[in-house]
C-alpha cells in the first residue's frame, strides 16, 4: 500500500476541491495557464503554472503542472479517469507535433496522475511545439498544452520576481505533506479495517482510530477530497491473500512511525520501484 505524499494535494485540484487554493497565490493568467506561487516562500520553487481542462459541464476532466523544483522543471498530467499503482514507475515516450522527444521519460504513477522530471535538454523543442502527446501501449494521448512558451516565461518571471503580498487574509496553511499523506492512508486503513474479514487486534483497531483523530482537525477543510482519492484509489480495496502481508505492514507502520518517518517510507518505496513500459488502466 503505497501513496505519494502530493497526490492529495494534486487530485484536489483536479477535483475542483479547496485544496491548492489554500497555500497558491494566482500571479498571472497567460492563455489558459495560471501561474501561482506559493505564499510566503520567496524561492524560485514555489513557482508553478497549470492549466485545466473541462468537460461540457464544467467539471474539471485533466491537469497539466509545470512546477520548478530543485534539479529543474517537473511536469505533472491528471486525468479524472487514469487509476495507476501508487509509486509504479513507468517508461512512457512525449510526442512533440507527432515526433517522440530526444529522450523517453520516466513517469511515477500516483492515481490519477502521472508526473516526471523534464531533462533542460528538452524543454526548448518541447516549448517550440504546437501538439504535445503521450504515447502509450494502445494508443497516443493528446496533452493540451496550447501557449506553453508564452506561460513558462511568466513562469520563468514568478520564480525571479518578489514573492506575492496577498491582500486578503490567506486560509490557514495546508497540513504538511507528511501528516497529509499519513491521514491518508490512515483513512484507507480505517476503511479496511471496517470493512474486510483482515485480521486486526482490538488494539490496532483503537491505535488507527486515536491516530486519525489527532490529525482530523487541520484536515477538515479537505476532507471531502482526500476521502475522494481514499475511494478511487485501487490499492485500498479489501486486500486479497497476496496483498495481506503489505496491509499488515502498512497497519504496523502507520501506528508505530511519526508523520515524517512514515512519509519517508512512502518516498523511497516510490523511488525504488522498476520502471515499466506503461498501458493506460
Amino acid at each position: 500500500m503505497r501513496l505519494s505524499p502530493v497526490t492529495a494535494a494534486m487530485l484536489a485540484t483536479l477535483l475542483g476541491g479547496p485544496l491548492a487554493a489554500a497555500d497558491r497565490a494566482a500571479v498571472e493568467t497567460v492563455g489558459g495557464w495560471t501561474v501561482e506561487r506559493r505564499v510566503g516562500q520567496p524561492d524560485a520553487q514555489a513557482c508553478r503554472m497549470t492549466r485545466t481542462e473541462k468537460n461540457t459541464r464544467g467539471e474539471i476532466i485533466g491537469l497539466v503542472i509545470v512546477s520548478l523544483d530543485r534539479g529543474g522543471l517537473t511536469l505533472a498530467v491528471a486525468d479524472r479517469n487514469w487509476d495507476f499503482p501508487a509509486g509504479e514507475r513507468f517508461a512512457v515516450p512525449m510526442l512533440l507535433d507527432g515526433k517522440p522527444a530526444g529522450t523517453t521519460l520516466i513517469w511515477t504513477g500516483d492515481g490519477q496522475i502521472l508526473r516526471t522530471a523534464l531533462p533542460e535538454t528538452i524543454v526548448p523543442d518541447l516549448l517550440g511545439a504546437r501538439v504535445l502527446a503521450l504515447r502509450f501501449a494502445d494508443g497516443d494521448m493528446a496533452v493540451a498544452a496550447p501557449d506553453l512558451a508564452a506561460a513558462f516565461a511568466a513562469l520563468r518571471l514568478c520564480a525571479s520576481g518578489p514573492p506575492s503580498k496577498p491582500s486578503v487574509t490567506v486560509e490557514p496553511p495546508l497540513p504538511s505533506r507528511a501528516r497529509m499523506a499519513t491521514y491518508t492512508v490512515g483513512l484507507a486503513l480505517q476503511g479496511v479495517l471496517r470493512t474486510c474479514g483482515v485480521v486486526a487486534t482490538e488494539a490496532q483497531r483503537e491505535a488507527v482510530e486515536a491516530k486519525l483523530a489527532v490529525l482530523r482537525p487541520e484536515m477538515a477543510p479537505y476532507e471531502a477530497a482526500i476521502r475522494m482519492q481514499v475511494t478511487k484509489s485501487r490499492g485500498f480495496a479489501c486486500p486479497t491473500a497476496d496483498k495481506e502481508a503489505e496491509f499488515q505492514e502498512a497497519l504496523r507502520r502507520f501506528i508505530t512511525l511519526s508523520p515524517d518517518e512514515f512519509a519517508a517510507v512512502i518516498d523511497r518505496q516510490a523511488e525504488a520501484a522498476p520502471s515499466t513500459p506503461m498501458t493506460k488502466p
